[in-house]
């Protein structure tokens, strides 16, 4: 038998055909040098990089919201202790509202120096957003805006622990008998002086809580101006 005869029911010889390629999964693909190995991920280029995520963001260094948090909490327990303990002496005396105005300055100082601590730590925990987030800004608003909640329920709670510390601190009406009503006003304090938006209703009197609201105000400030730079930037 001839080659011609070989090649007859074949493809026709005057024509060409490109060598044909075995698919990936074809037991002839072999694992020697420059074969393709289906078994191994294709890597994405390194400019094709996946854009982080909020929860990436919000896990990465979670650790500087921990003062404010935990503040918080110690506070809240600290102003329920102490209402308990109103409630007994009310009780006990037949008498309503506070005891007469006591000076506290250790008190206050030890929450005047924690709040620093505290709004230092949110602030650096929103620069590390800001800077992680790789220009996506829609990514870093649920961190930064948490954080910032977090740190105006932390002053709301400062508030009224100064505010049961050393009576009198604050001046206005209707702050409330009890420490459900309490934290709902200093709430409603926090937001508008975070805002910068203070209604007149309360006002701060004693040293410890001009600092409290102080301190506040510059977070403000240190936010807006980070909004601005991060934002025109991107």
């Amino acid at each position: 038998m001839g080659q011609r005869d070989e090649l007859k029911g074949q493809y026709p010889p005057h024509i060409w055909y490109p060598p044909q390629q075995y698919p990936i999964n074809s037991p002839f693909v072999g694992e020697g040098k420059g074969a393709f190995n289906s078994s191994k991920p294709f890597l994405k280029p390194e400019h094709e990089s996946a854009r982080p995520t909020e929860r990436d963001i919000v896990s990465a260094d979670i650790w500087p919201l921990l003062p404010s948090a935990v503040g918080a909490g110690v506070a809240i327990l600290l102003l329920l202790m102490a209402n308990h303990k109103q409630w007994k002496d009310e009780s006990d005396k037949g008498s309503k509202g506070y005891s007469e105005p006591q000076d506290t300055p250790v008190g206050s100082a030890v929450v005047v120096i924690y709040s620093i601590i505290a709004t230092a730590g949110v602030s650096y925990y929103v620069f590390r957003v800001l800077t992680a987030n790789d220009g996506h800004m829609i990514t870093a608003f649920i961190p930064v805006v948490s954080a910032i909640t977090l740190l105006m329920i932390y002053f709301a709670v400062a508030y009224d622990l100064e505010y049961h510390m050393v009576p009198g601190s604050f001046t206005g009406e209707h702050i409330g008998d009890d420490i459900v009503t309490e934290l709902f006003t200093f709430v409603y304090f926090s937001v508008t002086t975070f805002a910068t938006a203070s209604m007149g209703d309360f006002s701060p009197i004693s040293n410890a809580s001009r600092m409290l609201v102080t301190l506040e105000v510059l977070f403000f400030v240190y936010i807006f101006t980070m909004g601005i730079v991060f934002f025109a930037d991107s």
